[in-house]
């Protein structure tokens, strides 16, 4: 078991790292804010021309074949500069799951796609009353007339229901069960409407379903079984998610022992201080941390062993508390300056709010961790959850 990234994807990273480099970091992301998605969409043509977005696609649709430990180089790197978008619902959820349950008309139509960059999915899983990834808090209907589906309801924190081509929609066709429907802009539209949210750096929407028809060609899956196929799509997610907070957590703490170098208080820089120091290392101990709980998590993604559930709750609630911790540290190291818009800081800690409550609360990773540990006995399971929280913080 090796958790180190090879000689190839090492290279492969090297020239992510130059090519994301030259196109000014953050820049995407600021300007998405303002509604431009010019730099955002240049990045997204790049990334596919160098072969990112088609890496865990099987090479008879024009990927690589790989695994999602192959992802590990451009999560981390997409995380350093807070790329907008969908990159990691559309290769870490939407490609495993057409891959191994998508028909062959499914597989051949938005594989290669994909591959090409010409696809961005997105997944709308949770609902405005409830605000809840969970299985029993989805309502959205799909009612089944003739060889149709008629789908009534709304779905919140879609990321880019408004940019995306295709969307991953679970929806109830029975009393007590889900299934999963493909909704493709070519074929349907939907009506959106943008959320505000903390971080700007994504388009977070509403989507509203009116009577809206799909044919039985559009489910995923089987029917009445997708909520076992979306777990398995959320644990890749998750998975690589947690990569990409790792990535920002690196630029945030290069970010951080750069400025310690340059920026000077009473006649010294500021990295000579003990308290400055000491904060800096701190940091990057939680970095190291997060990224080998991460590493082990992507790669149980790929090889399934026994513990793959717990793996990835444990990097979900880890990462995301990581992020946090370390995004506040890099504001106050900043001082002042920390706290002004000019200065990338506050992107990342509003990205690391954001991504806090994606796909679930932290209690919901606590309680896998929890269950799996046997841990479950009553009025225990409070105790040990909130020395899970404490051990987090």
């Amino acid at each position: 078991m090796h958790f180190a990234l090879t000689k190839e994807q090492k290279l492969f990273q090297t020239s992510l790292r130059k090519y994301l480099a030259a196109q000014e970091k953050t820049r995407a992301a600021r300007m998405f804010i303002t509604g431009d998605l010019s730099h955002y969409e240049k990045i997204w043509t790049g990334l596919a021309e160098l072969g990112a977005m088609a890496i865990n696609i099987p090479e008879e649709y024009g990927g690589a074949g790989l695994s999602q430990v192959d992802l590990i180089p451009v999560l981390e790197e997409i995380g350093r500069i807070l790329l907008p978008g969908v990159y990691a619902e559309t290769v870490a959820f939407a490609t495993p799951l057409i891959t191994q349950y998508g028909t062959a008309q499914q597989r051949e139509h938005y594989l290669p796609k994909i591959a090409a960059g010409e696809a961005k999915f997105t997944l709308a899983i949770a609902e405005p009353d409830t605000f809840s990834f969970a299985q029993q808090a989805i309502q959205l209907e799909a009612k089944p007339i003739g060889d149709y589906f008629i789908l009534n309801g709304r779905k919140t924190f879609v990321i880019d229901g408004d940019n995306a081509d295709a969307m991953i929609v679970a929806a109830k066709t029975s009393e007590d069960n889900i299934t999963l429907f493909i909704v493709d802009k070519e074929e349907v539209q939907w009506s959106t409407k943008r959320l505000q949210v903390i971080d700007e750096t994504k388009a977070i929407t509403e989507v509203h379903f009116d009577n809206m028809r799909l044919s039985k060609t559009a489910i995923l899956g089987e029917l009445d079984n997708g909520w076992n196929i979306y777990q398995q799509g959320q644990q890749s997610l998750k998975a690589a998610l947690a990569m990409i907070s790792v990535g920002s957590m690196e630029e945030i703490v290069d970010m951080c022992a750069e400025y310690a170098k340059t920026r000077e208080q009473f006649g010294h820089a500021i990295g000579r201080f003990q308290a400055v120091k000491h904060r800096i290392v701190e940091m990057k101990v939680e970095l190291d941390l997060a990224k080998s709980i991460v590493y082990y998590a992507n790669w149980a993604v790929a090889e399934q062993p026994t513990d793959v559930v717990t793996a990835v709750a444990s990097a979900d609630a880890f990462a995301k508390n990581a992020f946090i911790e370390v995004a506040s540290h890099n504001i106050q190291m900043h001082g002042g300056i920390g706290f002004t818009t000019e200065i990338d800081c506050h992107l990342f800690l509003k990205r690391a709010r954001l991504l806090e409550s994606y796909l679930g609360q932290l209690q919901d990773s606590y309680d896998v961790i929890i269950k799996a540990q046997g841990w479950m006995l009553n009025d225990q399971t409070v105790q040990q959850s909130e020395v899970l929280q404490s051990n987090n913080t």
